[in-house]
């Protein structure tokens, strides 16, 4: 894939569902063929994953983090080759300022998707990651009842993450989806809050190019997949 396309396996009305078994997903392996950044999830919604520097990383309800194998499986991911096509240095940020100052930067691209890395020092970043499971078909919406959440406080790392524009809900997250990875590469997950004070480093690309891979299992085939907006955006915080 060409730099800055977004190959995405499978939609978030699947997760809603509760769709996240091995039949449904794709293995690290095949998706880093086609990435080098990007967030998803794994099988069974066990945690939260992140890509980056061409490596991928589990965060998982319990605490723990490790860099993935190829053979694991995903039930949802989005990734890409990403290449900044800016670079600034802002302070200072949240989650909402973030937000905007993607739309201030790249005012006529509301309906494509943007990618983005942010760098540096955070004063505080709040972050979940999910338990697994319990049941097959377990929806996603149960599983944030009972998710691991944390804060770091002045700790250094990386977020990636994507900006994605309204036409995709029931897609994709709808607005800003962004994973966090410390700078030592063993504490993260799905970000909640983040507050940075000081400089951080942002890169941002704007992405017109999108593929989209369904599974072809015959449960994801025969499930009358539902949209429920509501439901992702509290999911998804």
């Amino acid at each position: 894939m060409a730099n800055n396309e977004i190959y995405q396996f499978s939609v978030m009305s699947a997760l809603m569902s509760g769709l996240a078994s091995p039949a449904s997903s794709i293995s690290v392996s095949e998706l880093l063929t086609h990435g080098d950044f990007g967030v998803g999830t794994f099988e069974g919604m066990d945690g939260e994953m992140v890509v980056t520097d061409s490596k991928g990383y589990q965060f998982r309800g319990d605490g723990s983090t490790h860099e993935v194998s190829p053979d694991q499986l995903a039930p949802f991911a989005m990734v890409s080759r990403f290449v900044p096509q800016i670079t600034k240095t802002i302070n200072p940020i949240t989650k909402a300022t973030l937000q905007e100052e993607i739309e201030r930067t790249f005012p006529e691209a509301k309906n494509a998707f943007v990618l983005f890395k942010v760098h540096g020092k955070f004063e505080r970043i709040k972050i979940r990651a999910i338990h697994a499971q319990s049941y097959p078909g377990q929806p996603l919406t149960q599983l944030t009842e009972n998710q691991m959440i944390k804060e770091f406080h002045s700790v250094n790392g990386t977020i990636v993450g994507l900006r994605s524009p309204g036409w995709s809900v029931g897609v994709s997250v709808v607005g800003v989806h962004a994973h966090f990875i410390d700078e030592e590469r063993k504490s993260g997950g799905h970000i909640l809050e983040l507050c940075a004070e000081e400089d951080v480093l942002l890169e941002l690309a704007v992405s017109n190019s999108f593929h989209l891979h369904l599974p072809k299992s015959s449960e994801f085939g025969a499930r009358e997949l539902e949209l429920d907006e509501a439901g992702i955006n509290k999911a998804e915080g």
